[in-house]
């Protein structure tokens, strides 16, 4: 992984093949900031992300992959969807348009968006 900019910032994923949490760093890309790109999957307890204050932030726009960004820690996936409504990424595999969160369990149909809105925290 790269440098960082300032302002980098984490949120929280889940496995869904693993069922176990995972950090993003997430770095801003441009002065608006409405252009971000996901760095780096990471393991982390739950328990720790919220200590650490992962889920105080929030911000909207669109995401892109660094070009080091490893996926998800615990199965590698590189493709997420977003939950509405507990706000955790997903993996993904990239062809089952029905899907259930593994956190909250709500679920649906996977519709494509051209940005998103991203909680999280300073590292």
């Amino acid at each position: 992984m790269g440098k960082l900019h300032k302002g980098a910032f984490a949120v929280m994923g889940m496995c869904k093949k693993a069922r176990e949490p995972f950090g993003i760093t997430v770095d801003p890309r441009d002065e608006r900031g409405t252009h971000f790109a996901f760095c780096w999957g990471f393991k982390i307890k739950a328990e720790q992300a919220k200590r650490e204050g992962y889920d105080r932030k929030s911000v909207r726009g669109s995401v892109e992959y660094d070009r080091d960004f490893n996926g998800c820690p615990h199965c590698g996936s590189k493709l997420f969807w977003l939950c509405h409504h507990c706000n955790t990424f997903v993996c993904w595999d990239g062809e089952t348009q029905m899907v259930t969160c593994p956190k909250c369990g709500c679920g649906g149909q996977l519709q494509p968006q051209e940005s998103v809105a991203l909680s999280g925290g300073a590292f």
